[in-house]
């Protein structure tokens, strides 16, 4: 997430930056995701139809249905409760973070090693990985995080008061 936040995945508009005079050399590739646009990172976190496409499907289990698929908007609000210290705005930041790292893993996979994988896999892999995160997080009993774990499949029993 830090390299995200701060625009520094080496996406092809980045790398074109380095070097002006290899811009003549060097074509812009398309979206390795939709084929639909050039490689940037405006466009991989979220305009890219595919990762839009599973921004949708995991946005509304971290309480974000409302929040659209443009990156600004979304660091807007995650930046809005920051300090937010709540079971749910944690959770919201987990989907963001494993979201935006999986979308990033796909677009990996098929630049080297050509596999693919579809939107539901990739949402199902991001919930897993957030499934797995909560279940080792420490968070004070109440109805909320009750309702929270629940959500996520996480039952009392998996976690014990000495740690394991």
């Amino acid at each position: 997430m830090w390299l995200i936040m701060r625009r520094k995945l080496l996406t092809q508009d980045i790398i074109l930056q380095w070097d002006l005079s290899r811009r003549k050399n060097m074509n812009m590739m398309c979206c390795l995701l939709c084929y639909e646009n050039v490689d940037s990172h405006e466009h991989l976190f979220f305009e890219c139809s595919f990762s839009s496409k599973v921004w949708l499907m995991v946005r509304e289990k971290a309480g974000m249905a409302n929040v659209d698929q443009k990156w600004s908007s979304i660091v807007s609000w995650l930046k809005a409760r920051g300090r937010s210290k709540t079971a749910a705005h944690f959770v919201s930041k987990l989907v963001v973070g494993a979201t935006a790292y999986v979308i990033w893993q796909e677009r990996n996979a098929r630049l080297f090693r050509n596999q693919t994988r579809p939107p539901d896999t990739i949402r199902d892999t991001i919930f897993k990985t957030i499934r797995y995160k909560l279940m080792g997080v420490k968070f004070r009993q109440c109805s909320n995080v009750a309702r929270l774990r629940g959500a996520w499949g996480i039952g009392e029993e998996t976690v014990s008061d000495d740690g394991g």
